[in-house]
């Protein structure tokens, strides 16, 4: 029974009822995927519930995602078994166009790939060379950061909460948000277009306050802080001031990479020391997978994950984030070195202690214990004082 315990790999996650979930049958997915999923769910009538995990990460179930597969497999059969017949309609095509679909054919689909990032993808051409109003705006904002996609899209972040996904499609640039960020009731589409209010700073401004308050919930979260005595409960907001802190030292956020169905590997932030390229999970000191009475603590497993990853596409890593940081000093964002010369192998657990005044004997116990972490060779573990965090 308890060899069994040991080999489990599976976890429990929280729905929007408070309910525990099996991870087997629950799915994360990117932006991207996200909206395309909806998209297919609202076109044939299937269910796509989002659920809210016990972090504040958005997740789907299982059997839901997998339904609207069928359908979108189904789909891909029947276009390719159906002939079909079209009518010539004479228009002159521009050179740009042109070049725009030679190359799209020429492409392989390496969709969620480190390949599919291109440097000549349309919309960092416009962002660079005839950039929106929109897009000066949100460079113009001290409380955002941006951060490039494998599929050539872009997040606009406000401590953690996507303001908004920006893409190119149906030859212009595009944005979407989160209909709660919006203001919008649950009745319409869950992303809705956000691209003329982004226009204008006021708008930009709404859509702040509305995920200070949707997102974060960030009136009910100080009281309860307050009562439990820590600075913070809210790590996507620690990586936020992170992020707004150093803009010349962490390069990424939010890295995702799945490897097949089930393993997601996902970095909180990404930091450029030096020419030194490092991969950083946080974790404040009161979550649960830090410590374990019985077993090993759930961080081990999934630090250790993260390890071998590095070590096994450490040269694609190279390539991505040096492919990454052109884009990035192309369209405004980064104004520093683009080559890397190293990828530290083992990723780095930071640990924010969020513990405030004096601690109780509870508190003392699990601090130490969380100390043990640092004995691990496979990563390695910085703890720092909340207070110390962002100096």
């Amino acid at each position: 029974m308890i060899e069994q315990k040991e080999k489990q790999k599976w976890h429990l996650v929280r729905n929007n009822n408070g309910e525990w979930i099996c991870s087997d049958q629950v799915v994360y997915l990117d932006d991207f995927s996200t909206m395309i999923y909806h998209l297919r769910a609202k076109k044939h009538g299937l269910p796509l519930s989002p659920q809210t995990d016990y972090e504040g990460e958005t997740w789907y179930y299982r059997h839901e995602v997998e339904a609207i597969e069928a359908v979108m497999k189904a789909e891909q059969q029947e276009m390719k078994s159906r002939k079909l017949k079209t009518t010539p309609v004479k228009r002159e095509i521009s050179e740009k166009e042109i070049n725009d679909i030679t190359m799209n054919m020429l492409k392989p689909n390496a969709n969620g790939c480190f390949d599919a990032l291109d440097e000549e993808c349309r919309l960092w051409q416009e962002l660079e060379n005839n950039p929106p109003q929109c897009w000066k705006n949100i460079l113009e904002d001290k409380a955002l950061y941006v951060e490039i996609r494998k599929d050539n899209y872009v997040n606009v972040y406000y401590y953690g909460g996507n303001v908004a996904l920006l893409r190119w499609t149906g030859g212009k640039i595009t944005a979407e948000t989160h209909r709660k960020y919006l203001g919008k009731p649950d009745e319409t589409d869950l992303y809705q277009d956000c691209t003329e209010i982004l226009h204008s700073k006021e708008g930009l401004d709404l859509i702040k306050e509305n995920i200070r308050e949707e997102y974060h919930k960030l009136s009910k979260r100080e009281k309860t802080d307050e009562q439990n005595r820590v600075y913070t409960s809210n790590e996507k907001w620690v990586q936020g001031e992170l992020k707004l802190r150093f803009p010349k030292r962490y390069i990424d956020s939010e890295f995702a990479y799945r490897i097949g169905k089930n393993n997601l590997i996902r970095f909180d932030l990404v930091e450029l020391k030096g020419n030194e390229l490092r991969f950083i999970e946080i974790k404040l000191i009161t979550d649960s997978r830090l410590r374990s009475n019985d077993k090993k603590p759930e961080i081990i497993n999934q630090m250790t994950k993260y390890s071998h990853f590095i070590r096994e596409h450490t040269e694609v890593l190279k390539d991505y984030y040096t492919k990454l940081l052109r884009i990035k000093k192309r369209i405004g964002l980064w104004n520093g070195e683009t080559e890397i010369e190293h990828i530290a192998l083992k990723p780095i657990l930071l640990i924010v202690n969020t513990y405030k005044g004096i601690l109780s004997k509870g508190r003392e116990n699990r601090k130490n214990s969380i100390e043990e972490l640092k004995e691990n060779t496979m990563f390695e573990t910085i703890i720092v004082s909340y207070p110390d965090l962002c100096r």
